[in-house]
């Protein structure tokens, strides 16, 4: 094998990791969202030990292609499409990390349950959760259109999140302070993995273009 067929095979496998890295992502934010209205103790200390597992396949995709530029020297398109694997699975571990922080913040709660809130919670999340699905999606097929039209969920996801906070401090009292505070933590939460839902999007269409758009 050719110089130029190990770097594709190489190059195949670090986008296979990055594509298998998101899925499980994804999987951890709908199931720490899940977990807010289960409130299942046992369920969510397994899924904040998992999250060592996304954070080595982040570790595994930079040094993998830290080696691919180091041994190929790839310039031009080839250089670009692995600055931006590094870039995305950064932004993927940081959904990792903030679907802990949900985690976390459920488990500081008390056990009654703030219907409204929590459904407005759910609400955010599936835009969010549609988001980053069509990110990875948008990943794998290096669909540019598909990837700029994240950016118009994620003003869906801000209005939802405007009006949650407006809500919910609305009808605080001292007596559910502190439930209010989690529940304030974990809306910002789920505004934040949008938010990074658009990066993905946006080292998307750079990866395809060669161009830097904002998005948001």
């Amino acid at each position: 094998m050719g110089v130029r067929g190990s770097y594709e095979q190489e190059l195949s496998q670090l986008k296979q990791d990055l594509f298998s890295m998101g899925e499980q992502v994804i999987e951890a934010f709908s199931t720490s969202i899940e977990l807010i209205k289960t409130q299942d103790r046992l369920k969510m200390e397994q899924l904040i030990a998992d999250d060592a597992k996304i954070n080595q396949i982040e570790l595994k995709i930079h040094d993998d292609a830290t080696m691919m530029i180091a041994r190929q020297q790839p310039v031009a398109t080839d250089l670009r499409t692995t600055i931006v694997a590094l870039k995305i699975s950064s932004d993927l571990e940081r959904v990792g990390d903030l679907a802990v922080d949900i985690l976390k913040a459920a488990k500081r709660m008390e056990e009654k349950k703030n219907e409204d809130e929590i459904n407005a919670i759910l609400e955010m999340a599936e835009v969010a959760q549609t988001m980053l699905k069509e990110a990875v999606i948008a990943y794998q097929e290096r669909d540019m259109m598909r990837a700029q039209k994240i950016a118009t969920l994620d003003d869906t996801v801000d209005k939802k999140y405007r009006l949650y906070i407006q809500s919910l401090f609305t009808l605080t009292d001292e007596t559910n302070a502190e439930q209010t505070t989690q529940l304030a933590f974990i809306g910002r939460y789920v505004e934040r993995i949008a938010d990074y839902a658009t990066n993905l999007a946006e080292w998307i269409v750079y990866e395809t273009s060669g161009k830097h758009f904002d998005l948001n």
